[in-house]
């Protein structure tokens, strides 16, 4: 019953999401809303990071509301030092309270403010194909610095580009939130950027890219294991501006083998994860975007094969310019063949943009578990930005 009720939810949300429904700004609802691709706003073709002219003028004309332009006043920014180098930013801080008691440091519930994120990007275009790009991340005790460093060669017939050095995979739809099940614990994000190369193409209507990596679980600066993760990803991408009308889907396959030790610690072997997973992203009216992600993870080794699942569901309406209702819902089947290890998880609240270079975001989560605890969470979210 189990997997027949899933099955059930499984199709019918990715029949509903390709069959009405798009990546921008690190936003993917911002592409389902505009019929944009990830290449047309950042600097990454992958999308993410560093906003480009295209990214920086959908945010300047759509995330800002006019109760607020009087107090911003008009002063034109530019993230351009010179012609050809640019600098971006993004800077997060979360205030989170959960319910959830952790008895062995004699707290009732965790409530706390968190640094987030803090990245500074640098792009240099040297020329008209060739980019080097770096971004700086703050250091979260207990967590590997997060940043991105790579040269990309682009611009070239079909965009056809090429990118090598350090950063982020990319695998299924890249919403921001890495607490999302399938980016956490199926990407382990936030600390996902790997050492590799990537070659991908995007015409225009849909983009294909695929690249080899250092495992995830290797050590990630000398790459001591051997073994190469593959990570394909595709999309297509159809705008019909005449009905305001936008759908893209896509689906995503990772190869990741490494080794680790055996069940009883003693010996070295090859495990192996692998996962596919299919998406879909529509925007209506201009107003109204939908995302929708299902994925497959199997992990095989001399431990019983673990075989996970994972959905994830967004829906986003514009109430007026610069403030929108958001609604997720979230599953998480550690184990497949295991019954009664789901999570859910059902999050709303809503997001606002006073200004171009500022948006706040409250956000209330329901959990559901077995066995049953309580962990609903209050999050309000701070985001900085240019």
């Amino acid at each position: 019953m189990k997997n027949l009720y899933r099955s059930a939810v499984l199709i019918t949300l990715f029949i509903f999401g390709t069959s009405l429904q798009s990546k921008v700004f690190s936003y993917p609802k911002f592409a389902a809303l505009s019929g944009n691709m990830c290449i047309d706003c950042h600097v990454n073709p992958d999308g993410g990071g560093m906003r480009n002219g295209g990214g920086n003028f959908y945010a300047k004309n759509n995330l800002n509301m006019d109760l607020f332009k009087k107090l911003a006043g008009k002063t034109e920014f530019s993230p351009k030092i010179t012609k050809d180098i640019t600098l971006g930013s993004d800077v997060r801080v979360a205030q989170v309270d959960n319910e959830r008691a952790d008895t062995a440091k004699s707290y009732s519930n965790y409530n706390a403010f968190l640094a987030m994120q803090g990245s500074i990007y640098f792009n240099a275009q040297i020329n008209k194909i060739l980019n080097i790009y770096a971004s700086s991340g703050i250091i979260v005790p207990g967590y590997e610095t997060e940043y991105e460093v790579f040269g990309m060669l682009s611009n070239l017939p079909a965009n056809l580009f090429f990118k090598a050095g350090r950063f982020k995979p990319e695998y299924g739809i890249r919403i921001v939130e890495h607490r999302a099940y399938q980016r956490k614990y199926l990407l382990n994000a936030p600390d996902n950027a790997n050492t590799g190369f990537e070659l991908g193409i995007n015409p225009g209507w849909f983009a294909l890219n695929a690249g080899l990596y250092n495992p995830p679980q290797s050590s990630e600066f000398s790459g001591f294991d051997p073994h190469k993760m593959l990570i394909a990803n595709t999309n297509f991408n159809f705008a019909f501006e005449k009905y305001f009308f936008n759908i893209n889907f896509g689906g995503s396959f990772m190869n990741n083998p490494f080794n680790t030790y055996d069940s009883t610690f003693t010996g070295v072997i090859t495990a192996l994860k692998q996962s596919f997973g299919a998406n879909a992203r529509f925007g209506f009216l201009k107003t109204i975007a939908l995302l929708s992600e299902v994925d497959f993870e199997q992990n095989t080794s001399d431990f019983p094969m673990r075989r996970s699942f994972y959905n994830f569901n967004e829906l986003d309406i514009i109430i007026l310019k610069g403030l929108e209702l958001r609604f997720q819902y979230e599953i998480y089947d550690k184990n497949r063949d295991v019954p009664d290890d789901d999570i859910t998880r059902v999050s709303t609240g809503f997001a606002a943009y006073p200004f171009y270079g500022f948006e706040t975001e409250i956000m209330v989560r329901f959990v559901n578990e077995t066995p049953k605890i309580k962990n609903n969470e209050f999050q309000w979210n701070f985001h900085f930005y240019f």
